[in-house]
């Protein structure tokens, strides 16, 4: 083998990158050798399905205790629950509260939606990961 010819791995790279780069052909000449690379063309990628946003149904989600203790749908200092039946909530607000002794644990919402249901009612006992609420996500 001659000592200018071009080693297996480097062509194997070198046709790696003619196709990422979307070259087809390549002709190499040497003294004593040639190299032809050739790509057949690729053909284009079928469009992805689209689906109507009328036909996207909206995915009914749980809302979980963080941990055992008493849900508080309030505030103690307050009057008004954090969410209401209905009410559109956004990624990351709290919608209750889990008290554990002296200690407030806060129940947040991983998605935005809007609040269906509570599952439990205020004050009330909860167990870890029981359901808190229910809400539509779109």
């Amino acid at each position: 083998m001659d000592k200018t010819a071009i080693p297996l791995p480097t062509l194997r790279a070198l046709a790696r990158k003619m196709q990422s780069s979307g070259l087809n052909s390549l002709a190499l000449d040497g003294k004593h050798w040639s190299v032809r690379l050739t790509f057949a063309a690729t053909p284009a990628a079928p469009e992805p399905a689209t689906v109507p946003a009328a036909e996207i149904l909206p995915i009914t989600q749980r809302i979980g205790a963080p941990m055992p203790g008493t849900l508080l749908r309030r505030h103690p200092h307050s009057q008004q629950d954090f969410v209401a039946p209905g009410q559109q909530i956004i990624a990351g607000e709290v919608v209750a509260l889990v008290q554990v002794g002296p200690l407030y644990v806060p129940v947040i919402s991983p998605d935005n939606g809007t609040v269906q249901s509570f599952a439990a009612e205020h004050s009330s006992a909860v167990e870890y990961d029981e359901d808190v609420l229910t809400f539509r996500s779109p």
